[in-house]
């Protein structure tokens, strides 16, 4: 399922395709022609390159940076759940950033004197 819109804050067209499975690399190239149709015969001089956005259920982040360019700042992919998290998911997942935001915080935290945090 392909969707396209433009985007007046951005000034740009945003492409959206919705993939039910696993991504493959055919759909990047897939997204790749459509953002290089819309930047060639749509988009005007003073609007920004189109942006591709592939959603899909499952995806291979080695699969994804091998395949898009290094420069690519048009291409995203990511994945979609198909159900809300439960509350009690979102609770833990909320806690489980908190600690990891904290432990990042102690571990580059300024030391005084005799190595202790301040």
């Amino acid at each position: 399922m392909s969707i396209w819109c433009y985007n007046r804050l951005l000034r740009c067209f945003v492409l959206i395709d919705l993939k039910l499975g696993k991504l493959t690399h055919q759909d990047l190239g897939q997204m790749q022609m459509y953002v290089n149709y819309f930047d060639r015969t749509q988009r005007a001089e003073h609007e920004h390159k189109t942006i591709g956005i592939v959603l899909c259920s499952e995806q291979n982040a080695a699969m994804v940076k091998i395949t898009l360019p290094e420069d690519n700042h048009q291409l995203v992919a990511a994945t979609y759940q198909m159900y809300l998290p439960t509350e009690a998911e979102l609770s833990a997942e909320l806690s489980r950033e908190r600690a990891a935001a904290e432990r990042v915080l102690r571990l580059t935290a300024p030391r005084n004197g005799d190595g202790e945090a301040p």
